[in-house]
């Protein structure tokens, strides 16, 4: 079973700017101790991860690293680029207003939405039989191309769907 948590609040979520790829913030205080809230949940709930994965920048490692601790999982977190968030392109560092995903996807240097759908969709289809449960710690784009994955929606409309809540845990138990 495949379960997925958003980093923590970051510096870019507390600024209200768009950070994508390139803007390799931190997690505030407040993201770490969401982090560890939703790890002992998950420690309470007796969910035990066999095998955990973040994306490979700062915000959603130091969540896993939480977690983790929190966990007692002794294991190393292992790194995947396939879950790191959307390149926003040139939409980096500016303010976050109300935006469509078409507009996104337009922005200067952004990454295809095709693009972004097939490497996580590859992920997915590598771990989604995997024999224990996998706990993903990425970002918000990565879940909302998830949802446009499970509904087999339009992959330039992804960001057009609400992002999953900063450290919480989603199971994604359609996937088959």
């Amino acid at each position: 079973m495949i379960y997925f948590i958003r980093h923590g609040e970051s510096e870019a979520n507390l600024r209200h700017t768009f950070s994508g790829q390139q803007d390799d913030c931190l997690l505030t205080e407040k993201g770490r101790v969401q982090a560890l809230a939703e790890g002992n949940k998950i420690k309470e709930l007796g969910i035990k991860m066999d095998l955990i994965i973040s994306s490979p920048l700062k915000r959603a490692q130091v969540t896993a690293k939480i977690v983790v601790e929190a966990i007692g999982y002794i294991d190393e977190i292992k790194i995947d680029p396939r879950i790191i968030e959307y390149d926003m392109g040139d939409m980096t560092g500016t303010p976050t207003f109300e935006i469509t995903s078409r507009r996104m996807a337009a922005a200067k240097n952004a990454e295809d939405t095709t693009v972004f759908c097939n490497r996580v969709k590859s992920f997915l289809d590598e771990y989604k039989n995997y024999n224990g449960n996998i706990l993903m710690v990425c970002h918000a784009g990565v879940g909302r191309i998830i949802e446009t994955i499970k509904t087999n929606g339009d992959p330039i409309l992804f960001y057009d769907l609400p992002a999953y809540p900063n450290a919480e845990v989603i199971k994604l138990d359609w996937l088959k």
